[in-house]
């Protein structure tokens, strides 16, 4: 298996000269959302071979099938790991077919959270903060390309979360969205491997079929 790591900028600046390590870069901002609770942390990793994909290609048009079988295209499985070696990871399975231009492919697997902040409990009645945020994958797949063996396609993968600790204890936790965008290359079935993540870890692995 082929294994492709992202790793944080210090690291990379530590590295000893010659290390096959892919190029970082990194870039982190805020917003409040209007569509959750509180303020969103977002911070992205692109890897090098990811300029290779078109400029906003992920603010592109989403694919919307039209009924008709798709004959052409790839069988992507994203295997998503977050959080301990212990925890449980998601494996994921779907197709993205060939002949939809640079319309992007998405799959929603996250969930809708509520918690209930700042808690004060009078005799039976709780009172409190209503904070709810979607939790979970979203993913993001588009302009794929097929050349002698090799499938290469632009992949972005979405992590959503709150710290339970800091759910626990702060009255207005931030929302994390660790993001890592790659443009994949490799031989049909074969596995690449990515980690990114900041609070919590995530190990995203990826291999493509054609159809």
């Amino acid at each position: 298996m082929r294994i492709k790591t992202i790793v944080p900028l210090a690291a990379l600046a530590a590295a000893l000269s010659g290390c096959a390590t892919p190029e970082l870069q990194e870039n982190s901002y805020t917003y409040e959302s209007k569509a959750h609770s509180g303020t969103v942390q977002v911070v992205e990793r692109t890897d090098g071979p990811s300029d290779q994909c078109p400029k906003f290609w992920r603010e592109a048009e989403p694919y919307k099938p039209s009924g008709i079988k798709q004959k052409t295209g790839f069988r992507l499985k994203v295997s998503l790991h977050s959080g301990s070696d212990t925890d449980h990871g998601q494996d994921l399975t779907f197709d993205l077919p060939s002949n939809h231009g640079h319309e992007v492919v998405m799959k929603d697997f996250q969930k809708e959270r509520s918690w209930m902040l700042g808690v004060d409990t009078n005799g039976l009645v709780k009172t409190g903060e209503l904070f709810h945020y979607p939790e979970g994958f979203f993913i993001r797949a588009a302009s794929p390309e097929i050349k002698e063996d090799t499938i290469s396609f632009c992949l972005g993968v979405d992590r959503m979360y709150v710290p339970a600790a800091e759910l626990n204890s702060s009255t207005n936790p931030l929302i994390r969205l660790d993001r890592l965008n790659i443009r994949f290359a490799g031989e049909s079935k074969e596995v690449m491997e990515y980690n990114f993540g900041t609070v919590e870890p995530i190990r995203v692995t990826v291999s493509a079929e054609a159809l």
